[in-house]
């Protein structure tokens, strides 16, 4: 994963919420870093999903979107 961070506090954060082992570790962290910790995890998902090239499950439903079902 390939971030842009922008301080320390938030390469630590990043470390801190990268080897979280379940949501409420997350939960922790944001607990106490607030804010900060929203936005490096939003950065973090943001990174993850831009990686993700498979489209076939997005297909089907775009389709009943466009057709209105």
């Amino acid at each position: 994963m390939n971030l842009q961070l922008s301080n320390e506090l938030q390469h630590h954060i990043a470390d801190q919420l990268w080897v979280a082992t379940d949501r409420e570790k997350v939960k922790d962290i944001i607990a106490i870093y607030g804010i900060d910790a929203i936005i490096v995890l939003n950065m973090m998902l943001a990174e993850y999903y831009d990686q993700v090239d498979a489209t076939d499950l997005a297909e089907s439903i775009l389709e009943r979107i466009k057709n209105g079902t």
